[in-house]
């Protein structure tokens, strides 16, 4: 007897699902036929549908708040400026002047070295220097302070010039080369020096407009008779020294030149109540660096003021203009030489320098008189 074939399972479960999926499709075209599920699937669509406007809604007033905080704070602003440019406008101030006198001008002259020559061939043609040279330069220094004096005046009531002359006028014989090169011995260069000193005091007595000049002086490391520097006994050694005693007895008949010559290495003075403290700068020793001549300088003024406090320090013999507020260091008119490019010294153009020292803050100004400059 034949066995019964049975149906492969795929085509069993292939008829399951049909089965399925048309009684699904049976309930659910019962449930629309019932007015009551349509009503509630209707229900549900206008639900979902307000519950998108509801959060678009609320994106939107996010939005606005935010753009009417940004244009409360433009409307703020435009009110701040309509404020200020409603107030009182800027004028111009005229100088309020304080007692007679508040200001003195200081005029630093140093490192003239007026006798050495400066070929322009032997420093690339950065600077070149003579007699004739040297004399144009000390006529522009002088020529300068009284523009530099003018202008200060726009701001302080001077009526007294300090010329502190701090020696190096002259180069004298110290090193052999400067006994070969030199354009004068140290005398007759210590009298040229003497009659451009003098030429330029009589122009500021007749064109300074001051009641005072006060001229305190320092003698240098170069100016001296002897080979080796002399401590206890330098002054008497100088030159330079000699040269200032000659030109005080030469000014003596002139009341309102004051010399104040000192023996010794430093040469105080009281300027507007401030003690200043003049002298040459050979004393300060610098072996070179990075950081320039500020440290040492900051050493020694530091160690002086120890026994003896400066409100400010004013020295030459370093070739460089700078200064802070404690101290200035003046530059040289004769400029960048062979000794200068030898030794690796920073460039820089002939200079002296122009000061005003303030009744009430001290030193306002320091400026570089370039004395190669018309």
């Amino acid at each position: 007897m034949a066995r019964k074939r049975s149906k492969p399972k795929s085509i069993s479960r292939t008829a399951d699902a049909l089965r399925l999926e048309s009684r699904r499709r049976r309930e659910q075209a019962q449930k629309a036929a019932d007015p009551r599920n349509r009503a509630l699937a209707e229900a549900e669509r206008k639900a979902y549908r307000l519950e998108g406007e509801l959060r678009s809604a609320r994106a939107t007033a996010d939005s606005m708040k935010a753009e009417l905080a940004h244009a409360e704070e433009r409307i703020e602003l435009l009110a701040g400026l309509s404020e200020r440019q409603t107030s009182k406008p800027f004028h111009r101030q005229k100088r309020q002047r304080g007692p007679a006198g508040d200001a003195t001008a200081v005029i630093v002259l140093s490192d003239w070295h007026v006798e050495e020559s400066v070929e322009a061939a032997k420093v690339g043609g950065l600077n070149a220097f003579n007699l004739k040279i040297a004399a144009e330069r000390i006529e522009r220094t002088f020529q300068k302070s009284l523009m530099l004096l003018e202008d200060a005046r726009h701001l302080a009531d001077i009526r007294e010039v300090v010329v502190a002359v701090l020696g190096d006028l002259i180069s004298g014989y110290i090193h052999e080369e400067l006994e070969e090169a030199n354009a004068l011995a140290p005398l007759p260069a210590a009298r040229f020096a003497q009659e451009q000193l003098a030429a330029g005091l009589r122009l500021l007595l007749a064109e300074a407009d001051v009641e005072r000049i006060v001229v305190p002086t320092c003698y240098g490391n170069h100016g001296r008779t002897t080979k080796r520097m002399r401590f206890a006994t330098g002054d008497a050694n100088s030159f330079e020294q000699n040269l200032y005693y000659v030109m005080a007895q030469q000014f003596a008949g002139e009341p309102r030149i004051e010399w104040k010559i000192e023996p010794g290495l430093h040469n105080w003075v009281e300027v507007q109540g401030h003690q200043v403290r003049f002298h040459h700068g050979d004393s300060i020793k610098y072996q070179g660096g990075v950081g320039g001549i500020t440290i040492p300088v900051n050493k020694a003024i530091a160690q002086w003021n120890r026994a003896r406090k400066a409100n400010l320090d004013v020295f030459g013999h370093w070739h460089q203009f700078c200064w802070n507020w404690s101290w200035v260091s003046n530059g040289c008119l004769i400029g960048y030489s062979p000794y200068a490019l030898r030794i690796k010294a920073d460039f820089q153009p002939p200079t002296q320098t122009f000061m005003v020292i303030d009744r009430d803050n001290g030193l306002t100004r320091a400026l570089p008189i370039y004395c190669t400059q018309k």
